[in-house]
């Protein structure tokens, strides 16, 4: 091919190319070490950026093994950004909340690998999108349901529930999807049909466990279930039949003279659980849990201790 022609072809290569080439460098991510600035540097918002494009790719964090990423960078930097500052607008949290979803579930069902952290984590950022919305309500009634949904399936469906993990850090799952059910739990938008859920949803996550929780978990879950009994229309009616469920599962534990370890499990789970509940309660200055519900609670730990 001749010098001049050959040139002309390039050039008009090169500008075939260009939309693929700057859609290439408009979806470049930002290095660790930009991440790392942002928190050396109080939380400000870079020059020429903006805090809800970051946070779209900060939620990309959630999936990182490197926990100063992923907990020291990620979920500090939505803290500051979302529940501090108010940097986002609720369009900005929609969108967000449209990428963490999704996220929460991804690869569910698996277990013992690096998948855990995207969801585990993704629910964890959720929770403070939770939290601000409580404040600066931008959730719809059809969003909330969505992120209930969501939540509920995690605890129904997750099987790598590992706590701390070396060198990774923490996976968590158990706990950060309890950290979002406390604000959920609080939201006007929940019904006494969504009271019950949770409370199932918690109870049936203590069950299936097999082991008991010695990471936090309980103490976390626990703090959800608060949550509900605060409600100026909580209702015990779901704490009644897990009451009478546990009280149940504890006597046929005893039954045999050999015990079943995974039901021993269960029941011990359920009850730190209930306990921390108790604990929490207790603690409050203005308790407004109903008397009776809290004599129930009471006799319930006092049949299964």
């Amino acid at each position: 091919m001749p010098g001049p022609a050959k040139l002309c072809f390039c050039a008009v290569l090169i500008a075939a190319l260009q939309p693929v080439l700057s859609i290439s460098a408009a979806r470049e991510t930002h290095s660790a070490a930009f991440w790392r600035t942002i928190k050396e540097h109080n939380f400000a918002v870079p020059s020429q950026e903006s805090a809800g494009a970051l946070a779209l790719e900060i939620a990309d964090l959630a999936a990182s093994t490197d926990p100063s990423l992923r907990d020291g960078c990620g979920y500090e930097t939505l803290v500051a950004w979302i529940y501090h500052d108010n940097l986002l607008t609720g369009e900005h949290l929609e969108t967000l909340r449209g990428k963490l979803l999704p996220a929460m579930i991804s690869h569910i069902g698996e277990s013992e690998n690096d998948t855990v952290f995207a969801r585990s984590f993704s629910a964890l950022y959720m929770s403070i999108l939770a939290a601000q919305d409580l404040r600066k309500p931008f959730l719809s009634a059809t969003a909330f349901k969505e992120t209930l949904d969501t939540a509920l399936r995690c605890y129904a469906e997750e099987k790598d529930l590992r706590g701390y993990v070396p060198v990774k850090g923490w996976a968590h799952a158990t706990a950060h999807i309890a950290d979002l059910l406390k604000f959920l739990a609080r939201s006007p938008h929940l019904s006494a049909e969504d009271q019950k859920r949770i409370v199932n949803g918690v109870s049936q996550r203590c069950r299936t466990f097999h082991l008991v929780f010695i990471w936090g978990e309980d103490t976390r879950m626990a703090a959800a279930l608060l949550s509900i009994v605060d409600r100026k229309d909580f209702s015990a009616s779901a704490f009644e039949t897990w009451f009478q469920a546990l009280i149940a599962e504890n006597k046929e534990l005893w039954k045999s003279p050999v015990i079943d370890v995974e039901t021993y499990a269960s029941v011990r789970t359920q009850a730190n659980v209930l306990a921390h509940l108790e604990a929490k309660s207790a603690l409050q200055k203005n308790n407004g849990a109903p008397s009776s519900f809290r004599d129930a609670l009471q006799a319930t730990l006092g049949k299964v201790d």
